[in-house]
């Protein structure tokens, strides 16, 4: 083997048929080796004696004339020169870009050759002719098949044009193809009608309360407590508009989607500081209503126009590099946050931070929270034990039993239970097309609204996050990959759409969404009738809250104060480092902290 390639044989033969490929820049192997045979000639040369030089001559030359008779006698004499008559004058002549031609391979390649195969005798053609036939004889009786380096046919001398560039095939979208095999493989799984109806009303008695309970935390501050039956609404509103997106765009037809707990602390931040500095300002009720409710509204648009456009440039990844055990910390104070908001809100006191707890010591206090921390630390454990989706909904409806059925028994009625406190006073809501009375535009304090952006920015971060990893639940349950940037995208679509109509962030409500699925439900159906029974309860002109106690509330608060801070604060020791685990209590204590 030569140091530029394969060992090279040039057959010229019509005995060897069939394409082989060759092209004459192969042929710079053959004045390579030209020059090597050169050089070892010239070496045994200088070695030998002058005798040994004549006598290889006189041999040389004896076996150049045997050579041409065996060429004559094998290839018929129709000439002195076989390789004229197999080859042509023309194609022996070319010559390849290096200045090699056929007609230069002389006895120099025959020594080469017999230097190689170890003959000292250097015969010349004669032995090169020799060897090619032996080859060629070899090749008929083995039936070997050449490889493009050792031979070639007459056709094949000239250059080979290039190999033909690769087909260009059209991009396939992943995003498209994935999310139709999705909606192809459900929509061939349908269901009966009566199971969605069936399971949207086990949904709606889950997600209707907790969305009172949420609409509450937006709106904890004192401000908004008159204000609190059109404020709830609002919020089921948005809720409705979740998830007749949801139902509609997702690839998941089972899909459930209401407003969100991971923008609930960033949306009540700001509704308390924009209350705050309008009232340093002097401005009316009508005016921080407006500027609330408009300025949140605008904000949630805003964080689903951002949601979008990382869904359309395929940037889900970017929301996930936020490490797990700061999203830990940050979800454990949500629930601290949760916990706190219902603690006030059972005992109609203001608190902010835990600097302020010392109110609940209060015995009236303590009185109107035991129910509710009772309720709530029953319903959590019941569900962590028995691991049931009906445990949730039969607490719920416990509870109200329970309460009525003390009233009952001690003959209160409904106007002395809300004297004593035990339901939430409040004015008698107006017809349901009047929800966004609020929601005036000339009365919005417009230069207050920019001094949120920061809190807009982290609130948009988080959001996407929290969302991915409700993605990534549902993704691990339905053992099928999903496409992140598309449910962010339906999530940032929800999101713009609830904003533009007064509503509030949202997202996939995961347990729901997974209780769904393992229910069977293949329909979308089942969304569409839960967003059709919650729009119900804003039609209706009846002031839900005002048959509702607030311990009621604050129970399901306990349950997802409980729930997030045991997940993010006990159980996930097990599951991560002892670094993270310490990332996790200090991104708690530092919210906790500073806020």
């Amino acid at each position: 083997n030569s140091p530029w390639g394969t060992d090279t044989f040039l057959y010229c033969s019509p005995m060897v048929s069939g394409p082989r490929n060759l092209r004459l820049p192969d042929l710079d192997l053959r004045e390579a080796r030209r020059t090597a045979a050169a050089a070892a000639n010239a070496r045994l040369m200088s070695n030998s004696s002058a005798e040994f030089a004549s006598k290889d001559v006189l041999k040389r030359s004896r076996s150049r004339s045997m050579g041409g008779e065996q060429d004559r006698k094998l290839l018929g004499d129709h000439s002195n020169d076989s390789s004229s008559l197999l080859l042509g004058e023309a194609i022996l002549k070319r010559r390849t870009p290096s200045g090699l031609s056929l007609m230069d391979l002389t006895d120099e390649v025959g020594m080469a050759n017999d230097i190689e195969n170890g003959d000292d005798n250097h015969e010349g053609y004669g032995a090169t002719t020799g060897a090619v036939y032996t080859e060629m004889s070899k090749e008929a009786e083995e039936t070997k098949t050449l490889t493009a380096s050792q031979s070639c046919s007459i056709t094949d001398l000239n250059p080979s044009p290039p190999p033909p560039p690769p087909t260009k095939t059209k991009k396939v979208d992943s995003e498209k193809t994935l999310v139709q095999g999705l909606k192809e493989e459900f929509e061939s799984q349908s269901n009966p009608p009566i199971f969605s109806l069936l399971y949207a009303i086990v949904n709606l008695f889950i997600v209707l309360p907790v969305m009172f309970s949420f609409g509450s935390i937006i709106y904890h501050d004192e401000f908004f407590r008159p204000y609190m039956p059109v404020l709830m609404k609002l919020t089921v509103c948005s809720g409705v508009v979740h998830q007749l997106t949801f139902s509609t765009l997702s690839s998941l037809p089972f899909a459930v989607g209401q407003v969100q707990d991971a923008g609930l602390i960033f949306l009540s931040a700001m509704a308390k500081d924009v209350v705050s500095r309008l009232k340093s300002t002097g401005a009316d009720d009508e005016s921080i209503l407006a500027t609330v409710t408009i300025g949140l509204s605008i904000y949630t648009a805003v964080l689903g126009c951002a949601l979008v456009l990382v869904g359309k440039f395929r940037l889900a990844s970017y929301c996930q590099m936020l490490p797990s055990s700061v999203v830990g910390g940050y979800l454990a104070f949500i629930g601290f946050f949760c916990g706190q908001a219902g603690l006030a809100l059972m005992a109609k006191l203001d608190v902010t931070g835990l600097a302020q707890w010392y109110k609940f010591l209060d015995i009236d206090a303590l009185m109107l929270l035991a129910p509710g921390v009772i309720g709530g630390c029953t319903i959590y454990f019941s569900v962590r034990t028995f691991r049931h989706m009906a445990v949730l909904p039969s607490c719920i409806i416990m509870l109200l039993v329970v309460f009525y059925s003390i009233l009952w028994a001690t003959g209160t009625s409904v106007q002395e239970a809300t004297e004593n406190g035990w339901i939430t006073e409040s004015v008698e809501p107006p017809s349901w097309y009047h929800t966004w009375d609020y929601l005036k535009i000339d009365k919005v304090v417009w230069s207050v609204l920019p001094s949120q952006t920061l809190t807009v920015l982290a609130m948009i971060s988080v959001v996407g996050l929290s969302s991915s990893l409700d993605i990534a639940a549902i993704e691990t349950e339905l053992k099928r990959p999903l496409d992140y940037n598309h449910e962010l995208k339906t999530v940032g679509i929800s999101n713009f759409i609830s904003g533009m109509t007064g509503g509030y962030t949202g997202s996939y409500i995961f347990s729901n969404t997974i209780f769904s699925l393992r229910m069977g439900i293949r329909s979308r159906l089942m969304g569409y009738i839960i967003a059709f029974l919650s729009a119900v309860t804003v039609v209706i002109p009846i002031n839900i809250l005002s048959y509702i106690p607030t311990f009621f509330f604050g129970s399901l608060l306990m349950m997802i104060c409980l729930d997030l801070m045991f997940e993010w604060l006990i159980d996930v020791r097990e599951k991560v480092t002892s670094a993270e685990y310490v990332i996790v209590l200090s991104t708690f204590a530092l919210l906790l902290t500073l806020g």
